[in-house]
């Protein structure tokens, strides 16, 4: 949950309606000018505190790069300057000291104040010298305002889950074989770097284990020679997330994207993602000739010797028998690898 950060102006506002909500109790036989006194000591103590508390709960709320997942690092990296960011947390989070230096000078002159005059030249000081401070801390804090904006635009990934990236040129069949694959409607969240969407799906297995599926429209779906440097590192990021990266291919004309240039950015994934297990889906069996198929099956095969299947996801033909074999394959050892570290540590 990222805070909400208040803006200077608004600051300046829940202070001063603040201040003059809060009240001091005081025998009915003291002295006005006591009274005066012991509610202004009051107030002082009591909007010390709130914004204390206030400062330090932006500052701890607010992600730690270092200690987030790499894939949700490597993302923020491409939308903040992490050296500016981590600037202004240092200064939020360094506010307490300028704070509690303002309270104890005003204290003081509370405490010895001799006149009514001197107790409301204390009060002006002490909200003077919180506003010079909100201004002295205005782009720090309006930066932040725009960190939160963005960080809330962030796709909604479960980086603890198993995971399967749906790569291919568009139109190739990438979304609708999530709908294939994983149960109910695929999760839909927009991506910050590309302005398109992502979808998500979910594959329950057994106990409480889940597997997540992306499909990345505008990020593996065009060569990595065109992309410009922020998107490339937007792509590789989510060599973080991969446990395998199933590449979909139109073998027909449909897709409107010819099957050498398919294969063009199918050698540039797996150059790229080599530590990355790939598999390969020839989509659109129902309506592709069987020469269509054989072609690209042999190409396929002079890039590597990837694992080849054929489905259709239109009529989703073979997609649960390929993903149950990918499972099988790739997910399941690792499960029970984890069940058993787990039982080991115990």
């Amino acid at each position: 949950m990222l805070p909400y950060i208040p803006s200077k102006d608004e600051l300046i506002k829940i202070i001063l309606a603040r201040y003059k909500t809060i009240e001091a109790k005081a025998p009915s036989t003291e002295a006005g000018f006591l009274k005066l006194r012991r509610l202004e000591i009051r107030r002082v103590k009591e909007t010390s505190s709130y914004l204390i508390k206030l400062f330090r709960d932006i500052a701890f709320n607010m992600p730690f790069l270092n200690d987030l997942h790499p894939f949700y690092r490597e993302l923020i990296d491409l939308l903040v300057d992490s050296s500016k960011y981590k600037h202004a947390l240092a200064k939020i989070s360094h506010v307490h000291i300028a704070i509690k230096s303002i309270t104890r000078d005003t204290l003081f002159i509370l405490r010895t104040a001799g006149s009514r005059e001197e107790i409301l030249k204390a009060r002006k000081m002490f909200l003077g010298r919180l506003f010079n401070l909100f201004n002295d801390l205005e782009p720090e804090l309006e930066y932040l305002r725009n960190v939160v904006k963005k960080l809330k635009k962030l796709p909604q990934i479960r980086t603890d889950l198993h995971t399967f990236v749906i790569a291919g040129m568009p139109n190739v069949g990438k979304s609708s074989f999530v709908r294939c694959v994983s149960s109910g409607k695929p999760e839909i969240a927009e991506y910050p770097f590309t302005t398109k969407e992502i979808h998500v799906g979910h594959i329950r297995l057994f106990g409480e284990s889940t597997i997540q599926v992306i499909d990345t429209p505008g990020l593996l779906d065009r060569p990595l020679s065109e992309r410009n440097k922020i998107e490339l590192q937007a792509i590789l990021a989510l060599k973080h997330l991969a446990n395998v990266i199933v590449f979909l291919i139109d073998p027909t004309l449909h897709a409107g994207y010819e099957l050498e240039r398919q294969l063009k950015l199918l050698r540039e994934i797996y150059e790229n993602f080599k530590e990355i297990p790939i598999v390969v889906a020839i989509n659109k069996i129902d309506i592709a000739k069987s020469e269509e198929i054989e072609t690209a099956i042999k190409c396929i095969e002079e890039i590597s010797n990837f694992k080849i299947y054929k489905i259709s996801t239109l009529k989703c033909e073979g997609t649960q028998e390929m993903i149950i074999d990918l499972v099988n394959t790739y997910i399941v050892p690792k499960i029970l690898d984890e069940i058993r570290k787990s039982k080991s540590v115990k």
